[in-house]
């Protein structure tokens, strides 16, 4: 079984054209064992298997390394990150980020305590609560050179969470899957409401068939200090 998870390991990262070190390698087949024991206990991803974990979501979160340049001490948000994905792959592939997982689920955030532990990973840290808050904190507010959601909301409703934690000159990475292009342009107004504007889009298959797209938005002008609104606002009533 350890050598299939090898096996396959070793496949995406030839797909990926990722060039890492045997000791990230490692990590990440470490990380895939790290999500099978927590399945145990509580939802970190719908895959119920090693080889399903690294073909689709270990895949899936490495994917903007193939054409998105994330620089030594950059400042790197997982907004809404559950099991760590994708922040934790990208972390272990790029040990030089300052990753800070984002959760409101106090579970989830103790599994990725004790994952970044287990993986010997530094400069992690650690925000509970929800990004409207945060996003209203002074010392995080506009601070992340790269925001990533995955699964986490609809477009529109990303937008005003997390374009007010990037700072101008950064980006928000949304994944998405084959509708993502009717979400996004529903969101055009929202997006730029929050200063932010679609920068790049890259269409793409899993190794299992299914169809993904990344989106790059660019935050080039100040959030509104109004946004993010109260908590579950955004959600309720996102920005037409």
């Amino acid at each position: 079984m350890s050598s299939q998870r090898n096996k396959v390991m070793d496949e995406i990262l030839e797909d990926l054209s990722l060039a890492i070190g045997e000791d990230e390698r490692k990590q990440l087949i470490e990380y895939t064992n790290c999500l099978l024991e927590g399945l145990k206990r509580q939802r970190l991803t719908g895959e119920r298997s090693a080889e399903d974990i690294i073909n689709k979501q270990i895949y899936d979160s490495l994917y903007p390394l193939k054409f998105i340049e994330i620089c030594e001490g950059s400042k790197m948000l997982d907004l809404g990150s559950g099991g760590g994905l994708p922040g934790l792959p990208i972390k272990i592939c790029k040990p030089g980020v300052h990753l800070y997982l984002l959760d409101s689920n106090q579970r989830k955030m103790k599994f990725l305590e004790d994952t970044a532990r287990k993986l010997r990973l530094q400069n992690v840290y650690y925000l509970y609560g929800r990004a409207e808050v945060w996003g209203q904190d002074n010392e995080n507010r506009e601070k992340y050179d790269i925001v990533l959601c995955k699964a986490v909301a609809e477009t529109k409703v990303l937008a005003e969470l997390a374009l007010p934690l990037t700072k101008v000159g950064g980006c928000v990475i949304l994944y998405k899957g084959p509708r993502g292009r009717q979400e996004v342009d529903n969101a055009r107004n929202a997006i730029k409401i929050c200063g932010g504007e679609i920068d790049q889009s890259w269409n793409y298959k899993l190794p299992t068939g299914e169809q993904r797209a990344i989106y790059k938005i660019k935050k080039i002008t100040k959030t509104p200090q109004e946004y993010p609104r109260e908590v579950g606002k955004p959600g309720r009533k996102p920005i037409k």
